[in-house]
Order: C-alpha cells, then structure tokens, then sequence
C-alpha cells in the first residue's frame, strides 16, 4: 500500500525490477524488509525530491546497498558503538546494528537497527541529520519514505515545506 502511495506521490509508473535478494541478504548475513525490497523494485536507482537516495542493487556500485554498508564496517570497531555512531554500532552477522539504507541532503542517514534473530519487518529505522540527535521510528521503510516526501507533520523527517510537489528522478 506505501509502495503505491508513493507512486501516485510522484507520478511514477512503478518498474517491478527483478533483483537477486538471495546474493544481497547473503552478503549481508541477514534477510532486508520487504516491504523495502519492493520499494526497491518499483522504483531503481534514483533520488526523491532532490533529497532522498534510497540504495538498492546497483552495478555502478555508487548506490549499492552491500557496498555501502561494507565500507561503513570497515572504519567500525569490532565491538562495541562506533565513536560515529554512538550509541550504535554496524550490523555485523550475528549481532544487532545500523545497517544503511537511504541518505539525504543536508546530512540526514537512514538505517535499519537490524538483527538477523528478529523479524526485519520488525526493524526500527534509525535516523540522524542536522539538526536532530538520533533517533529510533517504529515503522516500515516505505511508510517513513511517504511520510518524508508528503507529510508536514512528520517532523522533523518531512521535507514537504523545502519540496511541496515530491518527485523521483531515476539515475543510469
């Protein structure tokens, strides 16, 4: 139903892309959300109002979500919260922690605080930027990315008052 939302939001006619989530959760060591995995597909690569990047599969590996998430564990610490991240860690298999699935303008990351042990319908997404501190909403990816583009009272997340008519722009 979100997935939808957001298509009539921004005038898209969805892709439904085919996308091998078996080799992505496995290079992750956990499954994703689905209700993200559809989002995925029915959009590509692309951005959101000139604000919102959500990664996804992408052979260019500028958005690929794997990739992204690799290079934030290879500056983390092994245990414990990452001085950047604080009072969070990356996901690593088998433990609990931020795995990055969107990025917006103005410094704002979105992350899932995932665990392979729990339901990842289950997953808060965490989120920081300036001018907010961290912090956890209990909802599905594709709900909190309606929500951003078209809800003002969805602060202070929503960007409806810098784009008051959101789009999307795919990207090659």
């Amino acid at each position: 139903m979100w997935i939808e939302r957001i298509a009539e939001a921004v005038n898209w006619e969805p892709l439904r892309l085919e996308i091998s989530w078996s080799s992505v959760e496995e290079g992750l060591g956990t499954a994703l959300p689905e209700d993200y995995k559809g989002l995925a597909e029915a959009f590509g690569k692309g951005e959101f109002s000139q604000f919102l990047r959500v990664f996804t599969v992408d052979a260019t590996k500028q958005f690929d979500l794997v990739r992204i998430w690799k290079k934030y564990l290879d500056g983390a610490p092994e245990d414990g919260p990452d001085p950047l991240f604080k009072p969070y860690q990356m996901y690593r298999p088998g433990q609990r922690g931020l795995i990055p699935w969107a990025f917006g303008e103005m410094e704002c990351n979105y992350f899932w605080l995932a665990s392979a042990e729990e339901d990842p319908a289950n997953w808060p997404i965490v989120t920081q930027g300036r001018p907010y501190p961290w912090q956890e909403v209990n909802m599905c990816t594709s709900e909190f990315v309606y929500r951003v583009l078209t809800d003002p009272e969805f602060e202070p997340f929503s960007i409806t008052r810098l784009f008051p008519e959101p789009d999307f722009y795919p990207m090659d």
